[in-house]
C-alpha cells in the first residue's frame, strides 16, 4: 500500500505533503494486516446508515449497480492489493445500501393515518404476549370498515383485557377496538416508533372494548397458514403461560424473559428499576445468558460422557459436547424469539463451539465482526435500533480490552486461595461491568438520556445470582416442562429472580444514582461510534486518535438545549419550558404518552398548565388569554382555546395555537397551530435574542414510507380523481 503513495509522489499526483500523509497512512494500514478485514462490517453498516440518513426514499438500482461495479473492480485489481481493498470497501458499502433498500421495499405496508373506531376487527392472531393487565396481540386484520383496502395496515398491535378468550397464534378472532396511528416522535431526533413498527410490519395500535372472542383455531385455517414459524410462536406462548401460572406477576415475567423472550408481564416500575440500576441486560437474552447456558451444557455433557469409559476412550467427547451445545443453543435461539442481542450472542457462541469441532478455538474481534455481519444481513434495519447498538457496543469494548489487557488482568485477578479467587471473581465482574458500561454509555445517553451511577455495584450482586442460580434452574425447567414437572424448578428459580428484583429496586433508589444527561445529537453519536471503532479495531498506536473523536462527540452535548415550546399530537399537546428547566404541559388525560415521552426525551419533569387567570410563573403568564411565554427577550402567545382569537399581531414574536389560528399574522411572524402540527408532526421552537428557530419531526425525517403524509379531504378527492 505504501508503494501507491510513493508512486503518486513520483508522478506528481497531488502536493508532496499529501503524498507523505498518504504514505504514512498506507504504512499504518499495512502494519495492521488482517485487522483491516474487521472494517468490512463497518462499511456494510455505513451503507445501511446512509439509507436512514437520507430524506427521500432512494431507488434500489444505484446500490445494486455500485455493488456489481465494485465487485468487478475488486476482481480486475486483484494484483494491486491497495486498490483491490478500496474496491472491496465500495462493494460492501453499496451492498449494505442495496440490502436495506430492498428490505424497506419488501416490508412496505400502509400505516394508519387517523383514529378509527370503535370498529369491529376480525383477523388472524400473529403473536401474543402476556401484559401487565391482559394481553398484547399482533393481529393481521381482515378488511376494516371505513378504510380502503389499499390503506389497511397489514398488522395491528392491540391490547386486550383478561376477559378475552384464551388465544394462540393462528387463531381467528373478533373484537371491537379503537385504533390509532403509531405514536409519532415528540421531538425531532427523538425515538421514532413509526420507523420501528414500520419495519416490524405494524401499521397501527389500539385497544379493545371488551374481550376478544375466538372464532376459529389454526386447525380450521386454510393451507397457507403460518407453518413452522406459527407452531414455534404457539410453543413460546404456551411455555410463557405455564411459567406465569407458577410464578405470577413480575417474577413470572422475568422468568419468561429469560426462557421465551416474552417480558410483557413485568410491571413497568420493575422495568424502570432495572433501567435505573444498570441491570436491563438481564432482561434481554444476550451473551451472558447464551454463554452460561452453553458452558453449562458443554461441561455437563462432557463430564457425563467422561464417566462412561467406553465412550470416553473411543470418541472425542469434547467435540460431541460442542455439537450437543450447538443444538441446545439453536433451540434456545428459536424459543427465545431470536431478538437482536440473542442473534449476536448465538453467532459468537456458535463460532466458538464450531471452532472446537475443527480444533481452532480462539475468541477474537473477528468473531464479533462475523456476528455483526450476520445480524445486519438478516435484519439490516436493526442497525438503528438500541438493541443492536448497545449489544455490539458492549461486546466490542470487552473484546478489545481483553485482547489488549487480558493477560495482565488474569495475573492480577488470579488467586491461590478460595478467598482470593472470590475477590478476583468480584473484581473481574466489576471490570467487565465497567468496560461494558463504558461501551454502551453513548447509546444509553442517546436513546434514554440518563446514566446509572451504581450499575457496577448492582451487577456485582445480581450477575452471580443469575449466573449461578437463576439460569441453571431455567435450563432444567426447559428439560422438565415436556413432562409437566416445571413447578419443581420454577419455584427455586423464582427465589433468584426475586433477589435480583430486590437488588434492582434498592440500588435504583439510592440517592444520586440516576444522572440525567443533555441530548446527544445523532452526528455526535456517529462520531463517538467511529472513534470507538477506531480505538478498538486497530492495534497500532494510531488507534489513540479515536479518543479525540470520542471527546469531540461528547463535548457537543454541551451545545444542545431542550426546546422552549413543543406542540404535538395535532395540537392537543403543548409544552412550554420554565426557567428552571421543567415543562408546563397543556393537554387532556389522553396525552399521557406524550407527557411521558417528553419527560423521557428531555430528562425534565412535567407540570400541569397554569389555570386561567393565574399569574406569571417560570416565564409563563396566564393572567389573561392568551397565555404569554417569555424567554431570552422573546414573547410567544400560546392559545389554548378559540376565545382570544383573532389575536393582535403587534407586541409578540410568534403564535402557538392548539386551535386553527387563521392567516392574519402569518406574514409578520411565526405562527404554528393545530393544522401545522397535523401536517408537520410535532413542531418545536427555540427562542433566542436573534430570532426563533422552528423544526418539525416530519420535515427533519423527510419523505420516507414511515413518515405520515396527511391529506385533507379536498386533496384526497383530487388524488382519487387523478387515479381514475
Amino acid at each position: 500500500m505504501a508503494d501507491t503513495a510513493v508512486t503518486s509522489e513520483r508522478v506528481g499526483f497531488g502536493p508532496p505533503w499529501a503524498a507523505r500523509i498518504l504514505a504514512a497512512l498506507s504504512e499504518c494500514l499495512a502494519v495492521e494486516g488482517e485487522r483491516r478485514l474487521l472494517w468490512l462490517p463497518v462499511f456494510f453498516g455505513a451503507g445501511i446508515g446512509l439509507y436512514f440518513a437520507l430524506k427521500v426514499e432512494p431507488p434500489l438500482w444505484p446500490g445494486v449497480a455500485a455493488a456489481i461495479a465494485g465487485a468487478g473492480l475488486s476482481f480486475a485489481l486483484r494484483r494491486h492489493p491497495a486498490w483491490c481493498e478500496a474496491a472491496l470497501v465500495l462493494t460492501v458499502f453499496a451492498a449494505g445500501f442495496a440490502l436495506i433498500c430492498e428490505t424497506a421495499r419488501e416490508r412496505q405496508a400502509p400505516m394508519l393515518q387517523r383514529h378509527l373506531g370503535p370498529v369491529t376487527v376480525t383477523g388472524r392472531v400473529a403473536d401474543i404476549d402476556l401484559a401487565e393487565k391482559g394481553w398484547r396481540i399482533i393481529i393481521e386484520p381482515d378488511p376494516l370498515a371505513g378504510l380502503e383496502p389499499t390503506t389497511r395496515p397489514h398488522r395491528l398491535r392491540l391490547h386486550i383485557p383478561q376477559t378475552s378468550d384464551e388465544l394462540n397464534p393462528g387463531d381467528h378472532v373478533r373484537l371491537k377496538a379503537m385504533l390509532y396511528p403509531v405514536p409519532p416522535q415528540i421531538l425531532p431526533g427523538g425515538r421514532d416508533f413509526q420507523r420501528e413498527l414500520y419495519f416490524a410490519g405494524i401499521g397501527g395500535v389500539g385497544y379493545s372494548y371488551g374481550g376478544a372472542r375466538r372464532i376459529s383455531g389454526p386447525e380450521d385455517a386454510s393451507e397457507d397458514g403460518g407453518g413452522w414459524a406459527e407452531h414455534l410462536r404457539h410453543l413460546r406462548t404456551e411455555m410463557t403461560r405455564r411459567i406465569n401460572a407458577v410464578l405470577p406477576g413480575s417474577t413470572g415475567g422475568f422468568a419468561s424473559a429469560l426462557i421465551t423472550g416474552k417480558r410483557g408481564a413485568i410491571a413497568e416500575e420493575v422495568k424502570q428499576s432495572f433501567r435505573d440500576s444498570g441491570l436491563s441486560h438481564l432482561l434481554a437474552i444476550a451473551g451472558l445468558h447464551l454463554g452460561l447456558v452453553g458452558a453449562l451444557v458443554f461441561f455437563t455433557v462432557r463430564g457425563g460422557l467422561a464417566l462412561i469409559p467406553p465412550v470416553a476412550l473411543r470418541y472425542t467427547i469434547k467435540k460431541i459436547a460442542a455439537a450437543a451445545t450447538l443444538v441446545v443453543l439453536t433451540c434456545y435461539l428459536l424459543i427465545s424469539g431470536a431478538a437482536i442481542p440473542t442473534e449476536r450472542a448465538f453467532v459468537m457462541n456458535g463460532v466458538v463451539f464450531a471452532a472446537i469441532l475443527i480444533d481452532r478455538l480462539r475468541i477474537s474481534m473477528r468473531i464479533c465482526a462475523i456476528a455483526a455481519g450476520v445480524v445486519l444481513v438478516l435484519d439490516p434495519a436493526s442497525l438503528v435500533g438500541v438493541s443492536f447498538q448497545m449489544s455490539f457496543g458492549a461486546v466490542v469494548a470487552l473484546v478489545a480490552v481483553y485482547e489488549t489487557f487480558g493477560g495482565q488482568l488474569g495475573r492480577i485477578l488470579h488467586g491461590r486461595s478460595f478467598l482470593a479467587e472470590l475477590v478476583g471473581y468480584c473484581a473481574a465482574v466489576v471490570v467487565t461491568t465497567l468496560v461494558a458500561t463504558l461501551g454502551t454509555y453513548p447509546f444509553l445517553i442517546y436513546h434514554f438520556h440518563h446514566i446509572a451511577f451504581y450499575s457496577a455495584l448492582a451487577n456485582v450482586i445480581a450477575v452471580p445470582v443469575s449466573a449461578l442460580w437463576t439460569l441453571p434452574w431455567g435450563v432444567v425447567t426447559c428439560l422438565l416442562m415436556p413432562l409437566g414437572l416445571e413447578r419443581l424448578t420454577l419455584i427455586p428459580m423464582g427465589w433468584g429472580i426475586e433477589a435480583t428484583i430486590w437488588v434492582a429496586q434498592h440500588i435504583s433508589a439510592l440517592p444520586g444514582n440516576v444522572w440525567a444527561t443533555p441530548r446527544l445529537p445523532a452526528l455526535a453519536l456517529l462520531l463517538i461510534s467511529l472513534g470507538g471503532l477506531w480505538l478498538c479495531l486497530w492495534r497500532g498506536s494510531w488507534r489513540r486518535w479515536g479518543m479525540v473523536a470520542i471527546a469531540v462527540g461528547f463535548a457537543s452535548m454541551m451545545l444542545t438545549r431542550p426546546p422552549d415550546i413543543v406542540i404535538a399530537d395535532n395540537g392537543r399537546f403543548v409544552a412550554a419550558r420554565a426557567a428552571d428547566g421543567h415543562y408546563f404541559v397543556s393537554g387532556d388525560t389522553g396525552e399521557k404518552l406524550a407527557r411521558s415521552l417528553l419527560a423521557e426525551e428531555t430528562g425534565e419533569t412535567v407540570a400541569d398548565w397554569p389555570e386561567a387567570g393565574s399569574g406569571a410563573e417560570g416565564g409563563l403568564d396566564c393572567a389573561r388569554a392568551p397565555c404569554l411565554y417569555t424567554a431570552r427577550g422573546r414573547m410567544v402567545a400560546i392559545v389554548t382555546n378559540e376565545a382570544p382569537l383573532p389575536l393582535r399581531c403587534a407586541g409578540i414574536d410568534a403564535i402557538v395555537s392548539q386551535v386553527p389560528a387563521g392567516f392574519r399574522c402569518r406574514s409578520m411572524m411565526t405562527v404554528i397551530d393545530r393544522i401545522d402540527s397535523w401536517r408537520r408532526g410535532a413542531v418545536v421552537l427555540w427562542l433566542d435574542p436573534d430570532g426563533i428557530t422552528v423544526e418539525s419531526t416530519n420535515e427533519t425525517r423527510g419523505d420516507r414510507p414511515w413518515v405520515p403524509h396527511p391529506r385533507s379531504k379536498r386533496e384526497q378527492s383530487r388524488v382519487a380523481a387523478e387515479n381514475q
